[in-house]
């Protein structure tokens, strides 16, 4: 049966309550972490380190106009020979490191008083990797009583496998994951079984005890779903469907993208052409496109504050914040404002797939909300 993406649009809209999803915005992307794949190896992974993939930028509503950034680049400092505004004209460093930085505040201050709206989707990579564990086992009409936990046993997964990445990155790759042969779902289940009891043998929680019992008893399944005639050792073998899912979403948008070799060739994919046949969207030389060079920094803001998030228990988390100096404290509270302000224009303007325990995280780091009790 033919895909159909606008059954697929009307439902996400339906499903998240996505606001303004057909107004005309004019959004400007750039990327960063993009690793193009990530790779099971005899030793890990193909990258050293799983930083969050982020796509984002700035996005403009409909009779707005992108303004003149020269007064920006005065206030940075640019040379008049330098050619565009890069993140590394801003700020350099970890997150804090770019909070301290001047030149971010000034940035971010121009941003709010333009009014212009931040979007960004950030991925965990090793979280999206391994949560086809669970929806495969859940796919199975079998367990439909456990449907009503997915979201919080997949983070009482990744929790787990954080405990030893390492171990479970060769229990995959001793797999084939994603691989899973059918006839040997079994072994792999029970050694996801073994893990789990190894690293937290007692149920510390309602989600902790149903994946544990969801697992047990998807030992007698002969194939997971999402898991069978893959290719092995590509947990993810490209990104361009975060790129293609907010054309396809905002589908009365402009959309410029930075120019891309590997995304220009998925989105100008005959498949994806058609669908798209309507969309304006396009790929620019970001020294011709002042909208991208805006991008670039907010993307490289947002990709280290993600990690930044991903890194620290909230304990550590908060006590980092009670030090913070008071530029430190005026750039947060300007792209907290930032983030606020886009959230309010619409709700799809910031998607992250993650953990529940990193969006608690995040809730009570950046938004003051009441923090989860299970992570103080």
């Amino acid at each position: 049966m033919a895909f159909d993406w606008s059954d697929r649009r009307a439902m996400m809209i339906q499903a998240h309550r996505i606001r303004r999803a057909d107004d005309k915005f004019a959004f400007y992307y750039d990327e960063t972490n993009n690793i193009r794949k990530f790779l099971l190896t005899n030793d890990g992974t193909n990258v050293a380190e799983h930083k969050n993939f982020v796509l984002g930028g700035i996005a403009l509503q409909e009779g707005q106009a992108l303004p003149e950034i020269s007064s920006l680049r005065n206030a940075l400092g640019m040379q008049s020979n330098a050619p565009e505004i890069k993140f590394k004209h801003v700020a350099r460093g970890d997150f804090e490191a770019v909070l301290a930085s001047r030149k971010m505040v000034l940035f971010l201050t121009w941003l709010t008083e333009h009014q212009l709206a931040i979007h960004y989707s950030s991925i965990n990579i090793v979280y999206w990797s391994i949560v086809d564990i669970v929806d495969s086992i859940l796919a199975s009409k079998r367990f439909d009583a456990f449907c009503t936990a997915r979201r919080e046993m997949k983070n009482e997964l990744y929790r787990i496998v954080l405990m030893d990445k390492p171990a479970f990155l060769s229990l995959m790759k001793h797999h084939g994951y994603p691989d899973i042969q059918r006839g040997k779902v079994s072994d792999f289940v029970a050694d996801i079984a073994a893990f789990l009891n190894l690293h937290n043998p007692t149920a510390t929680n309602l989600p902790n005890h149903m994946l544990k019992e969801l697992v047990i008893k998807a030992q007698v399944l002969t194939e997971l779903a999402f898991l069978a005639d893959d290719v092995p050792d590509v947990l993810i073998d490209s990104f361009s469907s975060f790129f293609t899912m907010p054309v396809l979403l905002f589908k009365n948008s402009t959309h410029v993208f930075d120019r891309e070799i590997q995304v220009e060739k998925s989105l100008n994919a005959d498949g994806f052409k058609q669908r798209a046949a309507s969309i304006n969207y396009r790929f620019s030389d970001s020294k011709a496109a002042p909208g991208i060079q805006l991008a670039d920094v907010t993307v490289g803001l947002i990709g280290k504050y993600q990690d930044f998030v991903e890194a620290h228990r909230l304990p550590e988390l908060l006590a980092r914040k009670k030090a913070w100096s008071t530029a430190q404290t005026q750039a947060f509270d300007l792209l907290r404002g930032l983030i606020d302000y886009s959230d309010g224009v619409s709700n799809a303007f910031i998607h992250r797939i993650t953990a529940m325990d990193s969006e608690w995280k995040n809730d009570a780091f950046m938004h003051g909300l009441p923090p989860m009790p299970h992570l103080i």
